[in-house]
């Protein structure tokens, strides 16, 4: 397989309160730049999570949210000037809360589109839902345990692994 286009990624995962942009809230973001810089954020938020969110996703929030405001300029030291591309796992609920947060497609720090794997994967032969199966990460190599999985930074970081491992994998 030939060398992704461009190195200038930020994998990204975002936890949330409810499926539904229009009824819910960012919980927390991950991004992790291709070579392993980190930034990890957990929001404030004013609804009522999801019970399925409450279960999975609350226990691995530590608790130290910062302001919208000050989350967007944290963001955008992170990102520098460069608008590097975002790649998400699945990226249309990551990409709405990320646009959310920005209150524009086009007024925040990243290439205005957002990439995402499980096309990638699509495109290469695999299953998009890949990433659900365990059987993926025993043919790259992952060992998916250590993990926490629904945890932004940590899904992030399981993204960016896979990715890597998957462009340098023989035949892909």
């Amino acid at each position: 397989m030939g060398k992704p286009f461009s190195e200038n990624i930020v994998f990204m995962d975002t936890e949330f309160t409810h499926l539904d942009p229009k009824k819910g809230e960012l919980l927390s973001l991950g991004l992790i730049k291709y070579t392993g810089e980190e930034l990890y954020i957990e929001f404030q938020y004013t609804v009522e999570p999801h019970p399925w969110v409450v279960e999975h996703v609350l226990p691995t929030l530590s608790g130290n949210t910062v302001p919208n405001e000050e989350a967007r300029e944290m963001i955008r030291e992170f990102m520098g000037p460069d608008h590097p591309y975002l790649m998400a796992y699945v990226n249309q609920f990551d990409a709405m809360y990320w646009y959310g947060l920005f209150g524009d497609p086009k007024s925040h720090p990243a290439f205005w589109i957002p990439i995402d794997f499980a096309s990638i994967l699509f495109a290469h032969g695999f299953d998009p839902n890949s990433m659900g199966k365990d059987v993926f990460f025993e043919k790259l190599g992952i060992n998916k345990k250590i993990y926490h999985l629904h945890n932004a930074l940590d899904d992030a970081r399981l993204l960016r692994d896979v990715y890597l491992k998957f462009y340098a994998a023989p035949g892909n």
